[in-house]
């Protein structure tokens, strides 16, 4: 009977162990899934910086591909800007720059091309007016890259 006894009392509290362990785990899922939106967010931010860390990237080698290509043109004695622009938009293709011919960087990489020749200045002012079809801003930039 006193087994019986024990066996009565100590039921309940074997329920009383196994809730509370259902109990902590269920506090410990639902604080996962409260957490977890946080995490994504950050994942997304992370995701979303990334990713303009790499167009940013791109923008930069293209920039860098523009110039060297400047002055090799600008060396080689050419004044073919349909050749020139051709290979730039062929360029621009290549690192999925969209609407690079009224693009600032385009044209400040161009003037940087420009510098890297080491031209005099009448060649320089010719390609200059060549380059930009004498579009005052795009000269500008030009300078600005030049300098």
């Amino acid at each position: 009977m006193a087994s019986l006894k024990n066996l009565l009392f100590a039921a309940p509290l074997a329920g009383l162990v196994l809730q509370g362990c259902s109990f902590s785990y269920s506090s410990e899922s639902s604080a996962k899934t409260i957490a977890s939106p946080f995490t994504s967010s950050s994942t997304t931010f992370e995701s979303s910086a990334s990713s303009s860390k790499s167009s940013q990237n791109k923008k930069s080698r293209y920039e860098k591909s523009v110039s060297e290509y400047t002055t090799e043109f600008a060396q080689s004695g050419s004044s073919d800007s349909v050749a020139f622009y051709a290979r730039v938009s062929q360029l621009a293709q290549e690192y999925g720059i969209t609407g690079w011919d009224s693009d600032k960087g385009t044209y400040v990489a161009i003037g940087k091309g420009l510098a890297g020749a080491k031209l005099g200045q009448p060649q320089y002012e010719a390609l200059r007016k060549l380059l930009t079809n004498s579009d005052p801003t795009r000269m500008q930039y030009i300078d600005e890259g030049y300098r």
